[in-house]
């Protein structure tokens, strides 16, 4: 082989262009999440909905609680923190 001062010849992948090359100056500029990311991503909202179909739809000790502080007179509501809670849903309905 004979040195000559010249740049080593940069290889092509299968498709031309140099794709490392694009794909980091993409992840530096915001167009391109890198893959593992996604993936992580993936694996993770996959676990969540997992953990949220095995709950039950009713949860039948809440239920008796609050039925037997009915049934007692101990139900108490707080009025400021209903009013509250309708205002803020009322302002997410309207937001969305």
């Amino acid at each position: 082989m004979k040195i000559t001062g010249q740049q080593p010849t940069v290889l092509q992948d299968v498709k031309g262009g140099h794709r490392r090359d694009f794909e980091q100056a993409q992840l530096r500029e915001g167009g391109l999440q890198p893959e593992s990311s996604v993936r992580a991503e993936t694996f993770t909202l996959n676990k969540m909905k997992l953990r949220l179909e095995a709950e039950p739809e009713v949860r039948a000790d809440k239920v008796a609680e609050l039925k037997a502080k009915l049934k007692s007179g101990e139900y108490e509501v707080d009025s400021q923190k209903l009013a509250r809670n309708l205002l803020l849903e009322g302002l997410q309905e309207d937001i969305s």
